[in-house]
């Protein structure tokens, strides 16, 4: 076992593992009495938040690859410099990633049943990158229902519906502003991303299924989050450059925490986004409607990659997930099919399964 693997798997041991931590068999200490049982509310409560902090825990220990977690602390210092540099900014058109140009004509065209396929295919003629990818995500055995390809735009838009449609767009105008070359977290970039996309499904199903509010502002929510990250993951390297300075995963993992959702609310108002969206995305909105949705879908799509990435097996996964607010177990069970599959076979569960 290498230097560089050995932290990350006492790491994920400390992480999983089941049971409560052995007392300690000091003699001659007087066991203190046992704490009256918490309410089932605030039970639920505290198992939930547990579960999350766990969730978001291993998502950070996962982008930071290949940065060994050693348990070094926050550089508070460092992350002051940063917290105060991200207020500091003019969150104006120019300090924020360019909004998508086309992004206000296509909301307001896949939002009203009124407009035709045509118009809806002209405005996205205008961009190459888009056309090609709604092009390929028609053709794709999702979608194609006849032997002949689908190579008409109008023929497209028809085909993959407003839905399919609408994950198209945003998709694809989003992830060119999350671009972000770091040379100490190599696969950051690309992890956000895949999680965002991920968040961006599950919220706007959770949406539609708990009806917690508009789906097509939920799938918002996941992929401005994930700009969010990238913005301060941007913010705190150029603070380290500067002091030069190590990022350690306590430093990462607050700043992350803390900013994250201020900056992509900043970014929901910059691009004119619904209001909703700006809502939920408030570190103060109460735990219900879409900002439930967010909550439950970065969960979901956590858990997701953790098991595609051989972290961890579906049935950790899911115990945690269960301990969510607010979404009953069918609905649960219908979002973890839609945002993880049936069929994903990851290491953890090919390990569980060759020990058993």
């Amino acid at each position: 076992m290498t230097r560089t693997t050995a932290p990350r798997g006492r790491w994920w041991h400390r992480l999983w593992r089941g049971g409560r931590p052995r007392p300690r068999a000091d003699r001659g200490v007087e066991t203190p009495a046992a704490a009256a049982p918490a309410a089932p509310d605030e039970a639920r409560q505290q198992a939930a938040l547990n579960a999350e902090q766990h969730l978001q825990a291993a998502l950070c220990v996962l982008a930071l690859q290949p940065l060994p977690d050693r348990g070094e602390p926050c550089n508070t210092a460092l992350v002051a410099a940063t917290a105060e540099a991200l207020q500091a900014h003019q969150w104006g058109a120019r300090n924020l990633p360019r909004r998508p140009q086309l992004l206000p004509q296509l909301i307001q065209a896949v939002n009203d049943p009124e407009t035709s396929a045509r118009l809806t295919a002209a405005i996205i003629g205008q961009d190459p990158v888009l056309t090609g990818n709604l092009l390929r995500i028609a053709n794709s055995p999702a979608f194609r229902v006849q032997e002949r390809p689908v190579d008409s735009l109008q023929r497209a838009v028809t085909l993959v519906g407003h839905d399919g449609l609408r994950q198209v767009i945003s998709a694809v105008l989003v992830q060119p502003v999350m671009q972000l070359q770091c040379e100490v977290f190599p696969q950051f970039s690309s992890i956000v991303w895949e999680h965002a996309l991920l968040a961006s499904r599950a919220a706007s199903d959770h949406a539609r299924l708990t009806g917690s509010g508009d789906p097509f502002a939920a799938q918002w929510l996941g992929l401005t989050q994930g700009l969010g990250a990238v913005l301060v993951m941007k913010e705190l390297l150029q603070r380290a450059a500067e002091a030069a300075l190590p990022i350690h995963h306590g430093t990462a993992g607050t700043a992350l925490t803390q900013w994250t959702l201020p900056v992509a609310q900043r970014v929901a108002q910059a691009w004119e986004l619904p209001l909703p969206v700006h809502q939920a995305l408030d570190n103060n909105a109460p735990t219900c409607g879409l900002a439930l949705s967010l909550r439950v879908a970065c969960c979901l799509a956590t858990a997701s990659l953790l098991c595609r990435h051989g972290v961890t097996g579906q049935s950790q996964a899911l115990a945690l997930l269960e301990r969510l607010p607010g979404t009953p177990p069918a609905v649960l069970s219908t979002l973890w099919r839609r945002v993880h599959g049936r069929s994903v076979e990851t290491l953890a569960d090919e390990a569980a399964a060759s020990q058993g």
